[in-house]
């Protein structure tokens, strides 16, 4: 197992916290003309701090202590950064990451990313980063389980469009992977309390796979097909995004291209429901709160920023959005 060391101000970052410092809502906002900033909140929005400049894809660890972005280098690569949620000076963490594939582990102890054909495990505390496996991960998430001990991802057989793809596991200690799926179209592992909801489809060969949700156990076993929705072309259907921390809700987007729909989900029933005010009205997705009653949204779409974007949440059951930051974009939570 390969393993380097990060600088140890990662730590020394979160030591320095004082108490009740941390946040619950990080997110960007796009001035007119200039780079996009790096803000954390307090859930309703207030108390707002800037933390940065030039940074994207913002995640909140689950303490609210610090928050992961990326940030582009001159030669454009996406450089993974720590920020504690308190302000100070960002921590470079690996000078290349796949964008999207990182995760903080449920404890906000350890990190997994994707960097090149690596999937890597960082340690918080002591700066190390351990291979975990090599492949062409793919999809739009890596997952840890509840007890962060295992990770979920997806490995393609190659880096070509619409490549066989499946669901797999590995120990955080390490050991080689587990294969969960052996279907070649499966993908999107997000891990909840007691199932793995990941995406499943047939691809097609000049568009998009068909994606639905599926259901299995950690192990892999009991799959079943958890939604039925159609699939129209340059859409790739519906990804989990969110469980809460019951179960009893799962968060969804409906994505593809200049698409992203917030999806309300029953993994009980399979029900599935546009959480927009208007079907597909660009009511993107970023999280769910742990008692399953609110979703975090970013309106107006994804592209831009253009009028109407927002940071909202949504009652997960359906209702008018509630306006957290206006002109709030990529936001991230722990509530």
């Amino acid at each position: 197992m390969r393993r380097v060391l990060v600088p140890l101000l990662v730590l020394a970052a979160v030591l320095a916290l004082p108490s009740g410092a941390a946040a619950t809502l990080v997110y960007t906002t796009q001035p007119s003309r200039k780079p996009p900033i790096l803000w954390a909140a307090e859930n309703d929005g207030s108390g707002a701090l800037r933390l940065g400049s030039n940074y994207s894809g913002a995640q909140l660890s689950p303490d609210g202590a610090s928050v992961l972005a990326v940030r582009q280098s001159r030669k454009g690569a996406n450089q993974l950064f720590f920020l504690p949620t308190s302000g100070g000076g960002a921590t470079l963490l690996l000078p290349s990451v796949q964008a999207g594939l990182y995760a903080w582990s449920p404890n906000s102890q350890l990190i997994v990313a994707v960097t090149g054909k690596r999937l890597v495990l960082i340690d918080v505390a002591s700066g190390g980063v351990s291979d975990l496996a090599a492949g062409v991960v793919t999809g739009t998430s890596v997952s840890f389980s509840p007890a962060a001990d295992q990770v979920a991802f997806a490995l393609a057989a190659s880096s070509a469009l619409n490549a066989a793809s499946d669901v797999y596991t590995v120990p955080v200690a390490g050991g080689p992977p587990t294969q969960l799926t052996f279907d070649g179209q499966s993908t999107n592992p997000v891990w909840g309390p007691t199932q793995i909801a990941y995406s499943m489809g047939p691809r097609r060969r000049t568009d998009f796979p068909q994606l639905n949700l599926w259901l299995m156990n950690p192990d892999g076993a009991n799959q079943r097909q958890l939604t039925f929705l159609g699939v129209r072309p340059l859409v790739t259907g519906l990804n989990p995004v969110q469980w809460s921390a019951t179960g009893l809700q799962l968060l969804a987007n409906y994505g593809g291209q200049d698409t992203s729909q917030a999806f309300a989900v029953d993994p009980l029933t399979g029900d599935a429901r546009d959480l927009g005010l208007a079907p597909f009205d660009g009511t993107a997705p970023f999280a769910i709160s742990r008692d399953g009653t609110q979703v975090l949204a970013q309106t107006g779409g994804v592209d831009g920023p253009g009028a109407g974007q927002a940071t909202v949440t949504i009652p997960f059951a359906g209702g008018p959005p509630t306006v957290l930051v206006p002109n709030g974009l990529s936001p991230d939570w722990n509530a």
